[in-house]
């Protein structure tokens, strides 16, 4: 019985090699099938599709063919799938060759197809500016949004039914939209082919921040700057999504990088700035802006951050003089309170002198700055230069009305000069906003 048994279970797994080797026959014939419809003159290529995934999944060549085909059928991401396992499965020679000329192309098609979809876009926006400005032009450019909008499937897109400018804003955003998604993809597409170049992924960062996906930017910038750390651009980018997604230490990090390639590059130092000020670093930040300051003098936004850090010492000094002067009421004889507190008024006083010189130096750059007005209204009032103060921000109230902290601070003036109408008219303005 025991011999029986082996017997049986040696013929069974015969019977299963002769299956298996008959399975391997027929999935020869699928491979052969596939390539004589191939060397047809109007090959179908659906059946061929449908030939080669029935054959033998371990066979190189079947999917190097189905590579091809895919290509051939614009199936891009298959395409790369197929080359992938055909690699995997070890195909050499030619075919391995002629595999690396079919990506390379289809990489530069497929790129250009993203940088096409962009540009489209920047088409989109001259068309909409035109339009914008005179509704006569819109008859100019609707069969031009027509033919850049034939792709997708959107009855909005009707062009030929909106009259009006503001129908137009909604439609003309969703076409920008779904041409950013079309770049996006064919970069994302680009990246399988080939994932040691560094432009898609700047380019996919770039159609990302466009659709308001700050993660997707920041990896993707990330991704850029890991495979060509030294190209300015990148670092710039790189440096850009670090800020805008919080990451303030990395940024830091970047801009190091930056500054080294170009020490002078004010808006780097700037955002620098910005960010050890974030951080607490009010020294180095307020070094970077006497810097920039020096190469230029007519830095507005420099100018008026280094204003509020003054502005912001004055703050600090003013929390120590009130906890100085609740201790001189215990204690009134003590002469070193009596010392500190002189000094700190007279650090004060140069703080605010020269955060009055800052913000009167964005005040000429820019006469419509109205905030850069209220703080240099502000400066004076505490340098108690009352008319200066009256000027400047009874300019302000005629400019913004509804300027809560302008009038209270002119309610203050007015009181300081002894007009104490107008005093309680500004005060009453204030209480009312």
């Amino acid at each position: 019985m025991r011999s029986f048994k082996v017997a049986l279970i040696l013929f069974f797994l015969f019977m299963v090699g002769a299956c298996s080797q008959a399975q391997q026959m027929s999935k020869d014939v699928y491979k052969t099938s596939a390539k004589i419809e191939l060397k047809l003159k109007n090959p179908d290529y659906d059946r061929v599709i449908d030939l080669l995934e029935k054959g033998n999944p371990d066979d190189p060549e079947i999917w190097f063919l189905l590579g091809k085909v895919y290509g051939i059928k614009h199936r891009v991401k298959d395409m790369v799938g197929a080359f992938a396992q055909a690699d995997k499965a070890g195909l050499k020679g030619k075919e391995k060759e002629e595999m690396k000329i079919i990506l390379e192309n289809t990489w530069v098609t497929t790129v250009n197809l993203g940088v096409d979809c962009v540009n489209k876009v920047r088409s989109v926006d001259r068309y909409a500016e035109q339009i914008t400005s005179n509704w006569s032009n819109y008859a100019i450019y609707t069969d031009s949004l027509q033919l850049i909008s034939a792709e997708f499937n959107n009855l909005a897109y009707n062009w030929k039914n909106y009259t009006t400018v503001q129908e137009l804003i909604s439609p003309l955003e969703k076409l920008k939209e779904d041409l950013y998604k079309k770049a996006l993809d064919q970069y994302e597409l680009v990246m399988q082919i080939d994932s040691t170049r560094f432009e898609p992924f700047v380019n996919g960062a770039f159609a990302a921040s466009k659709l308001n996906q700050p993660d997707k930017t920041l990896r993707y910038l990330k991704k850029a700057y890991e495979l060509k750390p030294d190209e300015l651009d990148v670092l710039n980018n790189y440096f850009a999504a670090l800020i805008n997604n919080q990451k303030y230490e990395e940024a830091l990090k970047v801009s190091d990088e930056i500054l080294k390639k170009n020490p002078d590059d004010i808006n780097v130092l700037f955002n620098r700035a910005v960010l050890l000020d974030k951080l607490g670093k009010e020294k180095e930040t307020m070094e970077i802006y006497d810097k920039i300051i020096q190469q230029d003098p007519n830095s507005k936004d420099v100018h008026f951050n280094r204003g509020l850090l003054y502005l912001n010492k004055t703050s600090q000094i003013a929390k120590e003089l009130i906890a100085l002067r609740d201790s001189l009421e215990n204690n009134p004889q003590t002469q070193a309170m009596i010392d500190r507190s002189k000094k700190l008024i007279d650090e004060q006083k140069i703080f605010f002198n020269k955060a009055e010189s800052d913000f009167k130096r964005v005040h000429e750059i820019a006469p419509d700055d109205l905030e850069a007005m209220r703080f240099l209204g502000y400066c004076y009032l505490n340098e108690e230069k009352i008319d200066d103060a009256i000027n400047v921000l009874e300019a302000l109230t005629k400019r913004e009305p509804d300027n809560k902290e302008a009038w209270g601070y002119l309610s203050i003036a007015y009181a300081k000069k002894g007009m104490i109408d107008k005093a309680k008219e500004a005060e009453k303005k204030a209480q009312e906003l």
